[in-house]
């Protein structure tokens, strides 16, 4: 059976006077959007247009926390303990909760950002600190299949949602091999995305960047979600090319 699939965007990630991504054109493609909260994008004018956009467009709308890297849009190796990383995490999904309560929305999931979201898929300990907030909040995880995310949710009572990157490309140990700087990303097209996506919901695997490795998600899998980095240049076309594969095969249009 194909897995049943949603559409998230990182979104929210402008800051005072600078625009990063196109939210006002990914919101009413996607399912869901993972939502800044100031450590790597956004501010408190942001974060509030942020909610209020996803309430307009009824789209779930989750918690994106990072290490403490403004300046290097959370994409830069820090060390932190496990308790100072766990109060990174509420620190900044309480910021986000006043303005959700403002709104009279609810969390609908919690997603590391950045390094935070490498350095624990790969670090039980961190990871069981992102796991321990999200259950501490009631919501699902979103994290790398099969890494120290999905044990982490197992070993302290969270839900696990795995996901899927169809604009960063995975190296054949099943890592992300997503650059730091979007000029330096693999091009993706929509033609491409769109094959690449239906692939991965109808038969659960996909190919490493080399194509010597196909990878697999854990046994048991049924759900899956799909990512799109709203500060890459194209994100609109490329979300626009997942939501069509999706749909696609849900209504059971052939390829």
């Amino acid at each position: 059976m194909p897995l049943e699939a949603t559409l998230n965007c990182d979104a929210g990630e402008s800051f005072a006077q600078f625009t990063i991504g196109d939210d006002e054109n990914l919101f009413p493609l996607v399912s869901l959007v993972n939502a800044a909260c100031g450590f790597h994008g956004s501010d408190p004018d942001i974060m509030r247009k942020t909610v209020a956009l996803a309430k307009t467009h009824g789209v779930g709308i989750g918690a994106h926390p990072s290490l403490p890297d403004l300046q290097g849009f959370g994409r830069r190796v820090m060390h932190l303990p496990p308790d100072t990383f766990y109060n990174t995490i509420l620190y900044q999904v309480g910021a986000l909760s006043a303005f959700l309560k403002l709104e009279g929305l609810s969390f609908s999931h919690l997603k590391p950002h950045g390094q935070m979201y490498i350095m624990s898929s790969r670090d039980l300990e961190l990871a069981r600190q992102s796991a321990k907030v999200a259950k501490l909040y009631g919501v699902p995880l979103l994290g790398l299949p099969g890494s120290a995310h999905q044990e982490a949710c197992k070993l302290e009572g969270a839900d696990f949602i795995p996901e899927w990157y169809v604009d960063v490309l995975y190296g054949d140990e099943g890592q992300l091999l997503g650059p730091p700087s979007a000029a330096l990303r693999d091009k993706v097209t929509p033609d491409d995305v769109y094959k690449r996506t239906r692939r991965m919901i109808e038969t659960s695997t996909w190919v490493s960047k080399s194509r010597k490795t196909e990878h697999r998600f854990p046994d048991g899998t049924t759900k899956v979600s799909v990512c799109v980095h709203g500060d890459f240049p194209g994100a609109v076309d490329v979300a626009s090319a997942v939501k069509r594969a999706i749909e696609d095969v849900r209504n059971g249009v052939s390829a």
